[in-house]
């Protein structure tokens, strides 16, 4: 069998043969892959699904790069865009992230990252013709194949097309991103990158959010939950950012967390993965989040809004009320009647279709003493996500 590190040419080959592209731009990124094929090589994949999966990782990360040079090439007046004061969803996963994003973005005033354009970024077309790109459809076509596959996965956490999505899969062109241990147990690439500074992939991101957005005045909504772990990258590359995390008793929101990328996990190595070794992975790497983010918010309090998470659909307007006022963000009739409708279609009694065993607190607790103590996280919270 061969290496991966000897498949470094062939990974770029396969990305080139998927884009019809060939210029991948700066070569810093060489550095990750390698680490990345290394630590492959030292824990190799158990079986030919999550060979493929590991495969697909890749070349998806490759081919965003491809994507993306291409747009920046064709298009040179994108480097001249400003983002100024974006607003960046942060918090560990599980929390709140995405209904909070998602509730944000029905404000006109904000443009996010649409899931479709998170792996094939370019100029954002003008929306009426999104249905007609074979790049939308093609994400269209991939999420109803996962819905098909794993509605448990699906139910769980899933954003349409042309939905806002998180910042990862864009930030994996850089191979200095969370996106890898998330889906491939590589240890070695693992502790990497827990070790390496972030601020090249922060500020790589900068420019693609730039393509994107070309000629778009708007404010930018972004959003991520590894945000907390590359929060002092985040803030050098994005010096105004205006950020707003949410918060879960931590035992909850890593049960959840195993539940999804246990399932997501499963189903890419067609087989059962080690739940222990996973939750030690993951714990630890929130924990250390959970650390960071709090000691950024120490520097610069003034910086930070914290929501819990059942306030989301509890209070919605208060949520956002509290949020706006802090930051002096202007809520238009518009805005706020559209936040109305998402409270009525997201009632605070509405059942969670995700159901998860617990972990053990014991298991937990200890790593988020400090954070749970800080934010009063061993209130009752509701059970799903």
């Amino acid at each position: 069998m061969t290496r991966w590190r000897d498949r470094f040419d062939a990974l770029h080959e396969g990305a080139i043969a998927a884009t019809g592209h060939d210029d991948f731009g700066d070569t810093a990124y060489h550095e990750g892959m390698r680490v990345l094929l290394n630590a492959i090589d030292a824990h190799p994949p158990a079986g030919p699904a999550a060979e493929a999966s590991a495969t697909g990782v890749i070349t998806g990360a490759l081919a965003g790069r491809l994507v993306t040079q291409a747009g920046w090439d064709a298009n040179p007046v994108y480097a001249a865009e400003r983002i100024e004061r974006p607003l960046i969803v942060i918090g560990l996963p599980r929390t709140g992230t995405t209904a909070l994003h998602q509730l944000l973005s029905v404000d006109p005033q904000f443009q996010g990252f649409e899931r479709w354009l998170t792996a094939n970024p370019m100029v954002r077309p003008p929306r009426d013709q999104w249905r007609a790109h074979p790049a939308y459809r093609a994400s269209v076509e991939r999420i109803a194949a996962m819905r098909r596959l794993a509605p448990e996965i699906m139910a769980a956490h899933s954003t349409e097309a042309g939905e806002v999505d998180e910042c990862l899969m864009p930030m994996a062109q850089s191979f200095l991103c969370n996106w890898f241990a998330s889906n491939i147990d590589a240890p070695a690439y693992d502790a990497w990158f827990r070790r390496a500074d972030e601020t090249p992939s922060f500020l790589r991101y900068k420019e693609v959010l730039k393509l994107v957005g070309l000629g778009d005045r708007r404010r930018w909504l972004l959003k991520n939950p590894s945000h907390v772990f590359g929060i002092d990258a985040l803030l050098t590359a994005f010096p105004d950012a205006c950020i707003v995390q949410t918060h879960r008793d931590p035992a909850a929101s890593i049960a959840s967390l195993m539940s999804l990328l246990g399932g997501i996990r499963d189903l890419m190595a067609d087989a059962p993965v080690d739940r222990d070794r996973l939750l030690a992975r993951e714990a630890s790497f929130w924990a250390e989040g959970a650390r960071r983010s709090m000691a950024a918010a120490d520097r610069e309090p003034g910086r930070f809004v914290h929501v819990r998470q059942e306030d989301i659909r509890r209070d919605p307007m208060g949520v956002v009320t509290r949020i706006y006022d802090h930051f002096d963000i202007p809520m238009s009739a518009e805005a706020e009647a559209r936040f109305r409708g998402w409270a009525a279609a997201n009632p605070p009694d509405a059942r969670s279709a995700h159901h998860y065993r617990p972990v053990e607190a014991a298991a937990v607790d200890p790593l988020f003493s400090d954070y749970i103590a800080r934010f009063d996280l061993k209130r009752p919270a509701p059970a799903g996500a």
